[in-house]
């Protein structure tokens, strides 16, 4: 059996249509955006600024001039407010927070799974090894998906991506 033959990573080519610089941001919506501020902050520590009337920003905490991660890019994800939910999401569809290790995955399951009727969550699944991390999954009340995952360093995706194609 031969080794997988690796290629270079392609980047934007002249050619292209967009000249892309950052993926910066999701978007999500709810029914109560105060709840959703609240599940954000509170039981997963992200960090929340409402910037106009039912619109949240939500990042990992960190970014502010002289914390740890000041300076560097971030992934911000936008939750709207709206009326009804037009289309439920899949597990599928998830947005993913990365923990350090996984006994904190297995703390963060035992307190959200605890806090499930106070943040008004649907459906908690037990943490599991799958697709190279050790993660469990959650719904919130407006049928958005959340995955806290742990990866080893060797499967974060900045690992993954230098590696480049693999045939």
């Amino acid at each position: 059996m031969d080794a997988p033959t690796v290629t270079a990573t392609k980047s934007a080519s002249a050619s292209s249509h967009v000249k892309p610089t950052a993926l910066i941001s999701g978007t999500f919506v709810t029914r109560d955006l105060a709840r959703t501020r609240r599940m954000c902050e509170d039981l997963l520590g992200l960090e929340c600024v409402e910037p106009e009337k039912g619109v949240l920003l939500i990042r990992e905490r960190g970014h502010g001039a002289g914390e740890k991660l000041a300076g560097q890019s971030y992934w911000v994800l936008e939750a709207r407010e709206v009326r009804d939910i037009a289309v439920p999401q899949e597990m599928l569809n998830h947005w993913g927070v990365f923990v350090a290790s996984q006994a904190a995955v297995d703390e963060a399951y035992g307190r959200i799974n605890v806090r499930q009727k106070e943040f008004g969550l649907g459906r908690v699944q037990k943490p599991r090894f799958r697709h190279g991390s050790y993660a469990f999954y959650f719904v919130d009340g407006d049928s958005n998906w959340w995955e806290i995952e742990y990866r080893t360093p060797e499967l974060l995706y900045t690992a993954i991506r230098a590696r480049g194609d693999q045939h």
